[in-house]
């Protein structure tokens, strides 16, 4: 129950068109997800970039990646409590303020740590901005128009995050790397100049408490295990920094499962995963967002590295994944409404597998039709799939439920990206590093010990000093960096496969056959 500050007049009603005021409104917030969208996707195109101009080691490049999608799953549950308690276009403000900001501080930074801090505020922003944007839109929207705004606002997320490849690669042929951050900062002055001027306050009659214990406990956890996972590759498994890590994150978790779930007001409900249709469809959504961060953090650098690719020609790449996602995202509600949710959640999970099993068999010589072939197959599934699973996740918990595993849900699926791009980064780079390091005992005898160190860093590194060699050396290093990182990708996306694998599994086992999409306009109330 929320009490508005404005008036009756300014909602919609069931048979009230839609007034230009809410038209605005909604326009607003679709700017919104489109620039959180865009800034999740666009960065990969922009990696091998970065590795010319920024030098970072991996470890370095995974956190350029992580340090946003981490701050943005441990923060969403505990933002969207604090915009109940301060207000949701306050939030909104300050989210899109601090999105803004730390975009226009990654664009003007000139070595990777900063820029890391830089992502870190982006991150808050963007957890911020997101539980704002959706509970404005249930305050500002009735009736079917609620449902209508919500089904807007989620495909311009979906359009934004496919599309960010594309955008990426047309920026970067033609500027610099700092504009696919700088391009967020108009639309985050947008969105602040129109929420002044068009969104009303809202505050919840019973705010949720918040929790500060929880909430450090669960963020210095869950970055003590991604730090871990990152830095295994140049500090060895058996390291104490890597072990202590894991250490402090295992005692870290464990602190805040006992404190949380000892409360009344808990940040995590973790009786939810009791239910089977619920902890299927959050694994089902996670292992998408798995293989989307990971893949697409290792393929952006193939098809550049490897392949020789242009920016501009890496973004139309991708394309072929955006276009299958939107198309197939569109389907499958009357998809699901015709056949069910299990068998179209199943259905998209099934192409993500094929898309990752081709992916999986890729060398260094492949062509753009099995690419192509590739992105489409993971491109539909995760269209398919993902909205009928987020809709499993609301439809088999009560009403009161909903708000609860909804945020939960999003918080996982960020959880799983961030996860995704440190595990593979780890075993991609500890792959190619023992390929590249075995090679100096035979093959590459001749490589000067000056170049050594750089050439197995990275194979963004190794295309940047074979420049200098002789061109029979440089071929040799070209040839075993190249099979070196192809190794390391096939063995990551055979790690996706598996996670997507094992998740289509428990959605065919758990998953009711006869469940069906519940369309009551309360639940998408609560769900947002």
């Amino acid at each position: 129950m929320t009490t508005a500050t404005h008036t009756a007049a300014d909602a919609i009603s069931i048979d009230t068109p839609l007034s230009k005021k809410q038209w605005f409104v909604l326009a607003v917030l679709c700017f919104t997800i489109l620039l959180i969208s865009l800034d999740q996707t666009v960065l990969n195109i922009a990696l091998p970039t970065l590795v010319k101009d920024l030098h970072p080691t991996n470890s370095g490049l995974e956190w350029i990646i992580d340090s946003y999608t981490l701050t943005q799953a441990v923060l969403l549950i505990a933002s969207g409590a604090l915009g109940d308690r301060f207000g949701r276009r306050r939030m909104f403000i300050i989210g899109s303020a601090l999105f803004g900001g730390g975009s226009l501080g990654c664009a003007l930074v000139h070595s990777t740590w900063p820029l890391v801090a830089m992502r870190v505020l982006t991150g808050l922003g963007a957890a911020a901005l997101m539980p704002a944007t959706l509970a404005i839109i249930v305050e500002t929207f009735e009736g079917h128009h609620r449902a209508r705004a919500i089904g807007i606002w989620a495909g311009i997320g979906g359009i934004g995050g496919a599309a960010g490849p594309l955008v990426g690669g047309l920026l970067l042929h033609h500027f610099w790397w700092g504009s696919v951050f700088l391009i967020n900062v108009p639309i985050a002055a947008i969105a602040i100049i129109g929420a002044l001027f068009a969104i009303t306050e809202t505050l919840a009659d019973d705010p949720a408490p918040l929790d500060p214990v929880a909430v450090v406990l669960s963020a210095a956890g869950l970055t003590a295990l991604t730090y871990a996972l990152i830095v295994a590759p140049n500090k060895h498994w058996s390291s104490h920094v890597v072990l202590g890590s894991l250490a402090a994150a295992a005692i870290l978790l464990n602190a805040f499962i006992s404190w949380d779930s000892r409360r009344d007001d808990q940040l995590i409900d973790f009786g939810l995963f009791s239910n089977a249709g619920f902890s299927v469809g959050i694994a089902a959504v996670s292992s998408m967002f798995f293989a989307m961060f990971g893949v697409s953090f290792l393929l952006s650098q193939y098809i550049q590295f490897v392949q020789g690719a242009s920016v501009l020609s890496v973004g139309f790449r991708f394309v072929p994944m955006a276009l299958g996602s939107v198309i197939a995202s569109n389907l499958s509600s009357r998809l699901a409404h015709r056949f069910g949710l299990r068998r179209v959640v199943l259905s998209g999970m099934t192409s993500v597998i094929a898309g990752l099993a081709l992916f999986s068999s890729m060398s260094t010589t492949s062509g753009a039709l099995i690419v192509s072939i590739a992105f489409t197959c993971v491109g539909v599934g995760m269209g398919l799939s993902i909205a009928p699973a987020s809709n499993v996740v609301v439809s088999v918990l009560p009403t009161d439920k909903i708000g609860v595993g909804s945020g939960l849900r999003s918080m996982v699926q960020w959880l799983g990206g961030s996860f995704a791009v440190a595990i593979v980064g780890t075993v991609a780079t500890s792959h190619y590093r023992s390929q590249v390091n075995a090679a100096y005992k035979t093959t590459l005898r001749g490589v000067p010990q000056a170049d050594r160190g750089a050439i197995s860093e990275q194979i963004g590194r190794a295309v940047l000093s074979v420049q200098h060699l002789p061109a029979r050396l440089a071929g040799q290093v070209t040839d075993v960096t190249n099979h070196a990182f192809v190794g390391g990708l096939r063995i990551a996306t055979l790690i996706g496969l598996a996670v997507v694998t094992s998740a289509t599994v428990g959605v065919a086992t758990f998953l009711p056959k006869n469940l069906e999409i519940d369309d009551e306009e309360a639940k998408l109330a609560s769900a947002g």
